[in-house]
């Protein structure tokens, strides 16, 4: 592979995020109506209702997000290119990020197969559609550590680069720690089934989600441009053909062919 196709597709796997960010928000949360989720303090029957109501909807929508959650592993693959670049050698924080991707992307993929279980078929007890509903839920919220140690690895590596053009800013690698810590409340979550906390509340949906939606998208984008600017670099770096004023072709110079 040369190294302008790399680069395209490593340009690729950057906007993946992006791709991700968008897709994942229609199907899961548009189509799977989850925007915001149903109360956890919704009786058995109540969400059994919901489940029915919207069946088709949160069928298709939690499979199709299961499927496009896959796009968050290209997007760490760059992630992890562009950090073993500026770490260097023994790239631990790296290597700790691209776990934490993997993890990441196996939940993301994991839960909503576990929704669309609750929902396959309308006729079962209640207490089984919610026991469903709230094992999705916990393993979606209270699993943010893998998400967490991605995001702050990603950031501590981003504010150690000193090159003269870095990759990321530094307010975006302060993002991606601070991404990372505010994750710490979803700890709290199981204990509230009202309220801010709640896994349909103010922190634990509105807030975090808005702050990992702004993460990856501000390091998709400079990862982005670094990739497109490496690009252009490598094909001003192609020798043009030699062409005359009209705009043929120049014969090759003889003196270069016999050397």
């Amino acid at each position: 592979m040369t190294t302008k196709e790399n680069l395209k597709y490593q340009l690729l796997a950057a906007q993946c995020g992006f791709a991700f960010e968008i897709l994942f928000t229609i199907f899961w949360a548009w189509f799977g109506h989850n925007l915001p989720p149903a109360s956890p303090n919704l009786s058995a029957q109540e969400l059994a209702t919901h489940f029915a109501l919207h069946h088709n909807a949160i069928l298709f929508g939690n499979s199709m997000a299961a499927l496009v959650a896959v796009l968050w592993i290209p997007w760490t693959a760059q992630l992890t290119v562009v950090m073993w670049r500026i770490e260097g050698s023994s790239p631990v924080l790296t290597i700790i990020q691209l776990i934490g991707g993997i993890l990441t992307a196996w939940v993301v993929m994991f839960c909503p197969a576990i929704w669309a279980a609750a929902a396959f078929r309308p006729d079962i007890d209640p207490n089984l559609v919610r026991t469903l509903n709230d094992l999705g839920f916990f393993l979606f919220n209270i699993t943010y550590a893998v998400t967490s140690v991605q995001a702050i690895a990603a950031g501590l590596v981003g504010l150690t680069d000193k090159s003269a053009r870095p990759v990321f800013p530094r307010w975006v690698s302060g993002w991606a720690i601070l991404t990372g810590i505010s994750f710490v409340p979803l700890t709290a979550m199981p204990f509230f089934k009202t309220g801010p906390l709640a896994w349909n509340g103010a922190i634990s949906f509105w807030a975090l989600f808005g702050t990992y939606f702004f993460w990856t998208a501000s390091m998709g984008v400079c990862m982005a441009k670094d990739a497109s600017r490496k690009l252009r670099e490598e094909r001003a770096l192609e020798t043009p053909r030699q062409r005359k004023p009209g705009g043929a072709a120049l014969p090759p110079d003889p003196l270069k062919v016999r050397g």
